[in-house]
C-alpha cells in the first residue's frame, strides 16, 4: 500500500511532505517546530504551512512548474510579511546561491521579515547569515523523536523516515549522510523484523559505537576503518557487520585477525568478539591457553566482566558460539554443519554468585575447547552476549550502544591475547 506521504517523485519533495503535512495537522508540534529551528515564538493560530508555494501562489504546481519559478520546497507563514523558508537536500549538496534567491524571492513577494531553514544530510555552507540555520536530517529525527510520545503526527513522521531511509538507501539514492539517528531497535512483538530496516539500523548503531573512543584505546579498535564493503542477508535471518582491530591492516582479509562482529537478527541484538578460522595456529593457541585450566580461566575472568558490566541490563545473554561450516562453491552461501551455542554463565562455578537463575555445566565449556583445540574443519569462536528483543528493554532504547561497547571491552583479555600480549589468568571469586 503507497505511504500516506508518498505524494511526489523526487525523495526530497517526499520527505517536505513528510515533515510538514505533520507540522500542519497538528499546531502544537508545528509552534514546538518554529521554536526548535529559530527559537522564535510566533502566535500558532496565525500560522500556515505552504509546500513548494508562497502567499498567493496557485497550490498545485507540478514539481517541475515550482523549480522551474525558483520556490521553496516549504514556506510556514503568518499571511503577513513573516515567513520561514524551508529548503531540502538529500542527494544535492545545498549552494548558498540558491539559498540566497529563495529570500530575494520571497521579499519581491511581499514578505519582509524571512527566515530560512535548511535541511540537509550533508554539512551546512559555511558562514549562513544570521536569518538562515541549517539542520542535518538526523536532528529533525532526533527532535522528532523527543516528540513522538505526545504527538501521533510527530510518530508518523518518524516512521516514514525510517522507511524511506532504508528506501533510498537500497536505491542507492542516499549514498552518503543520513535522515535519522540510531534511538534503540524496535523489532519485537509488534513490529517485526525486515532485512531494509535491520540493514538501516546497523549502520546507525556502528556509527554511533565508533565514537566510543574507550574502544580504541582498551582494545585496539579501528574505528576509521571501514566494516563490510555490502551488507548482505536479505534471505537470511539476520544481518552483520564488523569493526576490525588495528594489526589487521596488515592482513588481506579481516578473518586474519579478531574482530569486533555486529549482528541484528529476527530475534535478537548480538555483540560478540569473533576469533575466526583463519587466525594462525599460534594466535589461537594464545587464546585458548595451554590447557583446559587456562581456556576456563579466561572465559570465566570474561563471562564475570561481562555480567558485571551489565548489571544495569535485564534480559542479556552471555554466551559462547563455536561454528563449522563449509561452503559448496565460492560463491554459494556457507552451509552450517555444526553450531554450538551456550549461556557462558554454565562455566561458572556452583558458588558464583555471578550465575544468576543458570545451573552450572562445565562439561559445555568442555566440549567448545576440545572442538576448538582438535579442530578439522572451518571452524569460528565467538564470546559476547545477545540481547533477546522479547526478553531485554535495553534493546528498544538508545542505551544499547554503550551495553554493546560494554560487552566488547569486558573481553578485552581475549584480544589482547590474540595479539600476544602477556595477559595472566585470573580466577574471580563469588
Amino acid at each position: 500500500m503507497r505511504n500516506l506521504f508518498d505524494q511526489y517523485s523526487q525523495p526530497e519533495n517526499r520527505l517536505t511532505h513528510a515533515l510538514l503535512a505533520s507540522l500542519a495537522e497538528d499546531r502544537w508540534l508545528l509552534d514546538a517546530f518554529v521554536r526548535w529551528a529559530f527559537g522564535m515564538h510566533v502566535k500558532k493560530e496565525r500560522l500556515s504551512v505552504l509546500e513548494q508555494s508562497f502567499p498567493g501562489e496557485p497550490l498545485d504546481l507540478s514539481e517541475e512548474e515550482a523549480q522551474r519559478r525558483g520556490l521553496p520546497d516549504g514556506c510556514i507563514t503568518d499571511g503577513n510579511n513573516w515567513a520561514l523558508l524551508i529548503e531540502c537536500k538529500v542527494a544535492l549538496w545545498p549552494t548558498l546561491d540558491q539559498l540566497h534567491r529563495h529570500m530575494r524571492t520571497a521579499r519581491r513577494r511581499g514578505i519582509e521579515d524571512v527566515h530560512l531553514l535548511l535541511l540537509t544530510v550533508h554539512p551546512a555552507p559555511p558562514r549562513l547569515p544570521d536569518n538562515m540555520v541549517a539542520k542535518q536530517w538526523w536532528e529533525v529525527y532526533a527532535w522528532l523523536s523527543k516528540h513522538s510520545p505526545r504527538s501521533a503526527w510527530a510518530k508518523r513522521c518518524l516512521e516514514y523516515m525510517q522507511v524511506a531511509e532504508a528506501k533510498e538507501a537500497a536505491a542507492e539514492y542516499l549514498q552518503e549522510g543520513r535522515l535519522t539517528v540510531f534511538s534503540g531497535i524496535p523489532f519485537g512483538k509488534h513490529e517485526p523484523y525486515t532485512y531494509g530496516q535491520a540493514k538501516r539500523l546497523l549502520k546507525l548503531l556502528r556509527e554511533e559505537l565508533c565514537k566510543d573512543s574507550r574502544l580504541s584505546i582498551r582494545i585496539a579498535a579501528d574505528l576509521s576503518a571501514p566494516g563490510r564493503s555490502a551488507i548482505t542477508g536479505q534471505n537470511d535471518s539476520g544481518v552483520w557487520d564488523y569493526i576490525p582491530i588495528r594489526q589487521a591492516h596488515r592482513a588481506q582479509k579481516h578473518t586474519e585477525y579478531p574482530h569486533l562482529t555486529l549482528v541484528i537478527s529476527r530475534d535478537r541484538v548480538g555483540a560478540f568478539v569473533t576469533v575466526p578460522n583463519g587466525m594462525t595456529s599460534t594466535q589461537r593457541a594464545q587464546v585458548f591457553g595451554a590447557d583446559m585450566d587456562g581456556f576456563e580461566s579466561v572465559i570465566q575472568g570474561a563471562t564475570i566482566q561481562m555480567v558485571q558490566s551489565l548489571r544495569k541490563v535485564r534480559g542479556f545473554v552471555p554466551e559462547i558460539i563455536v561454528l563449522q561450516r563449509h561452503w559448496p562453491s565460492r560463491r554459494a552461501p556457507s552451509v552450517v554443519d555444526c553450531l554450538l551455542r551456550l549461556d557462558v554463565r554454565t562455566a561458572l562455578p556452583t558458588t558464583s554468585r555471578y550465575r544468576g537463575p543458570v545451573k552450572s555445566q562445565p562439561q559445555w565449556l568442555k566440549a567448545a575447547y576440545e572442538a576448538l583445540t582438535h579442530r578439522q574443519s572451518n571452524l569460528e569462536f565467538q564470546i559476547g552476549c545477545s540481547f533477546p528483543y522479547e526478553k531485554c528493554p535495553t534493546v528498544s532504547d538508545p542505551a544499547l550502544v554503550q551495553a554493546i561497547a560494554d560487552v566488547w571491552l569486558a573481553c578485552a583479555s581475549i584480544i589482547k591475547r590474540s595479539m600476544g600480549h602477556r595477559v595472566r589468568p585470573r580466577r574471580r571469586k563469588g
